[in-house]
């Protein structure tokens, strides 16, 4: 599988890819890569299964390469990287934007955030936000680009503490919103469950940073936004079925699911039945 070009170009050859307006994901099948890449964005990985062989990064000399579970390859935007290498599934995100100065702008605002090339050691912290990429997969995309989006944010923040020009910089991160801006946020989501909301959009009602927002809404809710919008549609929803004589594949664009497939399987995974089970039993 050899892989020349930007990211952008190669994904939709990989396996399972989805395209944000924010960044691109993809669930690369395991295989025998020869990899020789300068990205255009930047570009993170992750492994489930351990990955052997000789790379590079930013550097004509190869060298034995090893990576494993829950650890991170960084190849920042316009640095290069090359390997040869067997590996098992991996997750490879393609950040579009800037994102990695958004994140920090509240905690480094008098620098740049560079990523420096290289590897992450593998951590707990780092397996889980990986795994919470490919359940994203696995559950056909439940959550939507909201949960994308914020599980992205998570893992760039991560990076950027560990593998950046201001890793040691970084100021904590405050446990909790303003019960002002709470309100602000709730009323923003509640008021446009129809749309595809994202992060960047919720946060900067309030005028917060992606990953300051996702931090301290959880903190102060005990959920992170893209649930807590998961649930006001589930609610939402479960009102329309007991109350209007709407059709399903209605009540799903009016709610923001955007078809009948995707809230029938929301409703399967966090209900355990169908909507339309669900309407028979509540009329």
């Amino acid at each position: 599988m050899p892989l020349n070009h930007a990211p952008l170009c190669e994904l939709p050859k990989w396996g399972h890819w989805l395209e944000t307006p924010s960044l691109i994901v993809a669930l690369v099948p395991p295989g025998n890569l020869e990899v020789n890449i300068t990205p255009t964005f930047e570009l993170i990985s992750t492994r489930f299964e351990i990955g052997r062989g000789i790379a590079a990064f930013n550097s004509d000399k190869l060298e034995t390469y090893c990576a494993e579970p829950g650890g991170f390859d960084v190849v920042p935007s316009s640095s290069s990287y090359r390997s040869i290498e067997t590996t098992g599934f991996f997750i490879v995100l393609a950040y579009k934007q800037p994102l990695a100065s958004r994140i920090v702008a509240e905690y480094s605002s008098d620098k740049d955030v560079d990523l420096v090339p290289g590897q992450i050691q593998a951590s707990a912290k780092g397996l889980s936000l990986a795994q919470a990429v490919r359940d994203f997969f696995v559950h056909r995309h439940v959550g939507g680009a909201l949960y994308l989006e914020s599980v992205a944010t998570l893992i760039m923040e991560h990076v950027i503490r560990h593998r950046s020009n201001v890793s040691r910089q970084l100021k904590r991160v405050p446990d909790f919103l303003a019960l002002k801006m709470l309100k602000t946020a709730i009323e923003y989501i509640q008021d446009n469950l129809q749309r595809e909301l994202s992060l960047d959009g919720i946060a900067g009602v309030v005028g917060l940073s992606p990953f300051y927002f996702a931090h301290s809404f959880k903190a102060t809710t005990g959920i992170p936004p893209y649930r807590y919008v998961l649930q006001c549609r589930i609610e939402r929803a479960k009102a329309l079925l007991r109350e209007s004589s709407l059709s399903i594949a209605e009540i799903a664009y009016e709610v923001g699911f955007g078809n009948q497939s995707h809230m029938t399987t929301v409703f399967r995974k966090t209900l355990q039945v169908t909507p339309n089970v669900y309407r028979q039993h509540v009329k």
